[in-house]
């Protein structure tokens, strides 16, 4: 791309490796490209540090903080990336690992062909397997299980989700898709979810030290990430107030996103984010706002602690390859279908199955596939189930004018 002068998408462990070979690091604003245009990352600490705790290796099986999140896929992970590096390792790159990389922990990688295959999910969905067993005083119980892979029971469900970015932290109002990691402060919730996450994906034998997880946090904490470079649209930074350095110093506020108000009544890509920007903050004129759920001011984080069911875990919208699992109320012998049961997992109440947080969405363009499931490849495709799952109406121009919204933030 023109004027892009950044590294290449497509290979995220070869972008850290040139920074740390030139000055351990990446410097605030500079763009990486990606199939939208480019993202950046802007740090507070002055520059993108990639030799502090977050790129260490704290376990036995190579992985750090960074191997699932990198700054090329907005601090979390691309599915076109993780093909990349499949290809690249012949699928013995660090993120390929069977304790939760693989469709099941039992499945056999002997070979090239059996690695595409154990981590089919992964390459297709850029999801992890996460296992999570239904609480023993839990409202509801297990009847059936129906795993493509044969590992998954009510000790240990499979779930595939994908990892939330490590950036735009201070908006975050729960840690962790189902809230597990939430504790009385965030930079509580992140460091048990930085030892966790060090303890299970990495398969450390150690707890981090205080001092490590404090490390990985403020380095968290201090990154922010975003599109920084439309394509045909240009800068985003320049004469609107897109970017991460932007938000960077977005105060913490329930309000719309008003980042692209002077390019209002423009023609071109810069008009269609415009008025994407007021569709999503006014709705389809039929009630229907993205922004009642997406309530923080030019992040469109949730304002608040709280889970919703949106229907990406419904039985009846099962994805290829995620397992099914019924679920009946212990109470009333009611059941329902569910391909993962998301906060019930932490809660055991029946009336949270499904039910996830929102997440930030600043930076999507750099993260697809989306939810927390992967299962829209495109942001068209994140509208067309918000149209079809909740009810919205759009015409097929604002359904065009929203994506380049969605794809410039």
């Amino acid at each position: 791309m023109a004027g892009c002068m950044g590294f290449d998408e497509q290979d995220d462990s070869v972008i850290e490796a040139q920074a740390l070979s030139v000055r351990s690091g990446i410097s605030n604003n500079r763009p990486i490209r990606n199939h939208l245009g480019a993202s950046a990352s802007f740090s507070t600490d002055g520059f993108v540090n990639l030799t502090s705790a977050f790129f260490q290796d704290f376990g036995t099986n190579g992985r750090t903080c960074g191997t699932c999140h990198s700054p090329a896929a907005g601090w979390g992970i691309s599915a076109r990336n993780v093909r990349r590096r499949f290809a690249r390792t012949r699928g013995r790159d660090p993120i390929f690992r069977l304790v939760d990389g693989a469709n099941s922990p039992d499945a056999d990688v002997s070979t090239l062909r059996d690695r595409r295959e154990a981590y089919s999910m992964l390459l297709t969905y850029g999801t992890l397997r996460i296992g999570i067993g239904i609480p023993e005083d839990a409202e509801f119980e297990l009847i059936d299980v129906d795993d493509p892979y044969g590992f998954a029971s009510a000790d240990q469900l499979s779930l595939f989700r994908r990892p939330l970015p490590a950036a735009n932290l201070p908006f975050i109002p729960a840690v962790m898709w189902d809230g597990r990691e939430t504790r009385d402060t965030l930079e509580a919730g992140l460091m048990g979810q930085a030892n966790g996450a060090t303890l299970g994906h990495a398969q450390a034998e150690e707890p981090l030290t205080d001092a490590e997880q404090h490390e990985i946090v403020d380095f968290e904490l201090a990154m922010f990430s975003a599109q920084i470079i439309s394509r045909r649209a240009g800068r985003l930074d320049r004469t609107v107030d897109g970017g991460p350095e932007f938000l960077a110093y977005q105060p913490l506020v329930v309000g719309p996103f008003d980042i692209f108000d002077n390019w209002q009544g423009r023609g071109g890509k810069k008009g269609a984010i415009a008025r994407g920007q007021k569709l999503f903050n006014e709705g389809d004129g039929h009630g229907n706002r993205c922004s009642l759920c997406h309530a923080t001011a030019n992040v469109g984080s949730p304002a608040a602690f709280g889970f919703l069911d949106i229907g990406t875990a419904a039985g009846s919208r099962r994805p290829p390859g995620f397992p099914l699992y019924t679920l009946r109320n212990i109470e009333t012998g009611e059941t329902i279908t569910s391909t993962d049961p998301g906060r019930a997992l932490i809660t055991g109440k029946w009336a949270d199955i499904n039910h996830f947080k929102g997440a930030v969405l600043r930076g999507l363009a750099s993260r697809a596939p989306y939810f927390h499931n992967g299962m829209a490849a495109t942001l068209t495709d994140v509208v067309d189930f918000y149209e079809e799952s909740l009810g919205f109406d759009f015409t097929e121009d604002q359904e065009a004018d929203l994506v380049a919204f969605l794809g410039a933030i």
